[in-house]
């Protein structure tokens, strides 16, 4: 599958290097899409849709997965916290939810990180991902996530 992503891939997406630095999505819609071809259509659905493709990240395959485990997407105090509770084996709502995007990838599936600052922008967003078969698609805001699809039942932790 990994091959076929760049049928669709944009900029910023998934390629054979894993990012340098994974950070918090802060105002982004996060949600997952199981199947290239699906993956394929919303990203030229988004184009349409007028997001840039500087606005639009697909991440998918192994490489992808690593990355997103080895950070915690914070700095500072919030790293060293979060990765402490992980040493406890305590998790929260953020780690649970980060887990099941990491898990997606390395399923095969899609993730798609959809720059959104506005509220337009996120129902615009969140509306053309559902209308591929999106799941697991929440709004992650800078104190909060909403959640907009919840998982679909083979993505529940």
């Amino acid at each position: 599958m990994a091959s076929d992503r760049t049928d669709h891939e944009t900029s910023g997406a998934a390629g054979d290097q894993p990012p340098e630095r994974i950070k918090y999505p802060v105002n982004h819609i996060v949600g997952i899409i199981n199947t290239d071809t699906e993956a394929a259509r919303a990203v030229k659905a988004l184009r349409a849709g007028g997001f840039l493709d500087s606005e639009v990240h697909v991440a998918a395959g192994q490489a992808e997965a690593d990355a997103l485990h080895a950070q915690t997407g914070r700095t500072g105090l919030a790293d060293l916290a979060i990765r402490f509770a992980e040493l406890l084996g305590v998790s929260d709502d953020e780690m649970e939810t980060k887990a099941r995007y990491e898990q997606a990838m390395r399923d095969g599936r899609f993730v798609f990180v959809i720059d959104a600052p506005t509220e337009d922008r996120q129902h615009q967003a969140a509306k053309i991902l559902s209308e591929h078969g999106a799941h697991t698609v929440n709004y992650m805001g800078r104190l909060a996530r909403t959640e907009i699809i919840p998982p679909s039942s083979e993505q529940r932790l």
